[in-house]
């Protein structure tokens, strides 16, 4: 069984809606090509922004099922990840299991929500869930979760059989990423997000866990970064630390800390896919000021295109 996962890019899907809060699976399917052809190595389905708390789980188990399909026919290249995340362990069972069965490589998985757990908890909850032979990513999202975990703790998950990876949405470098590169110790490659894409490949990250709106940068800084470590060469970190700078500012800041949350990651992963997602399930909704979020978008995405266009290797 696996015992790292791959390094590389992995776009987290949002899943698209129609008008009457059904799933859209040919905009999924139009999604998951968009993303191939800007080059990711593999996809997370049904992930936090995919808004996997919000579906059935008929609903689940048949997006797992879609991108599945779509992947073996189309792209056999491109790996599978599926969120299998839930609220305690036998429902974990469940999304495992069904992904297990359809060739998912590894399952994503952020600690038990809703009702606070302790840290034995939390141990038992990923030992629970490596057990149910598909490997796992460790999912760190303490404002979803409400669950810190600490660098050391999360040195101690690292080493659970069946651990394979890192999913790390805190962005610090002095305050947190410093100290959890270290107590992994290359355990398990460790994923950023966009937003702290080149400070945790400067630690030894094994790529990132990219939400669809900022792929095509994270792509072109990975190349970039392997270019320069290749070359021995600063110019292209240079140019890497560029794209980052301005992702940071084209993308709005905030995250899970802004209301409205998954209404600003589905327009703004219509805005550059050009594949309407849709609103978010009910009573979730899109940005108040949306006409000017889509205006200041659409005004600034095309010089981060330019941008990397100007730099990224052909």
């Amino acid at each position: 069984m696996l015992d790292k996962l791959p390094h590389g890019i992995y776009t987290m899907l949002v899943t698209p809606m129609d008008e009457n809060e059904n799933i859209d699976f040919g905009a999924l399917r139009a999604q998951i090509d968009w993303a191939v052809e800007k080059g990711t190595d593999g996809i997370v389905v049904t992930p936090s922004i995919g808004e996997f708390a919000c579906l059935s789980y008929d609903e689940r188990w048949k997006c797992f099922a879609v991108c599945a399909e779509h992947v073996r026919d189309n792209y056999h290249h491109i790996k599978l990840i599926a969120t299998t995340a839930d609220t305690c362990l036998s429902k974990i069972a469940m999304h495992t299991t069904a992904a297990k069965d359809l060739g998912y490589m590894a399952a994503q998985v952020i600690p038990p929500y809703y009702w606070i757990p302790d840290s034995g908890e939390v141990f038992a909850h990923y030992e629970g869930v490596a057990e149910m032979g598909l490997p796992v990513v460790v999912y760190h999202n303490p404002k979803l979760s409400k669950f810190n975990i600490s660098p050391a703790f999360m040195g101690t998950l690292a080493r659970i059989p069946g651990i394979v990876g890192i999913k790390e949405v805190k962005t610090d470098r002095q305050v947190h990423l410093e100290a959890l590169f270290k107590e992994v110790n290359g355990a398990v490659p460790i994923f950023t997000t966009f937003r702290a894409f080149t400070t945790g490949l400067m630690l030894g990250s094994g790529g990132g866990f990219i939400n669809v709106f900022a792929l095509e940068p994270c792509v072109a800084m990975w190349r970039l970064w392997q270019k320069s470590v290749k070359d021995d060469s600063l110019a292209m970190w240079k140019k890497a630390e560029a794209i980052q700078n301005m992702t940071n500012e084209v993308f709005p800041r905030g995250g899970e800390d802004n209301q409205r949350h998954i209404g600003s990651t589905k327009l703004a992963a219509s805005i550059v896919t050009g594949i309407n997602m849709g609103e978010p399930r009910s009573p979730y909704r899109s940005p108040k000021d949306s006409a000017q979020f889509d205006a200041t978008l659409q005004s600034t995405l095309p010089k981060l295109r330019e941008l990397i266009a100007s730099v990224v290797l052909k």
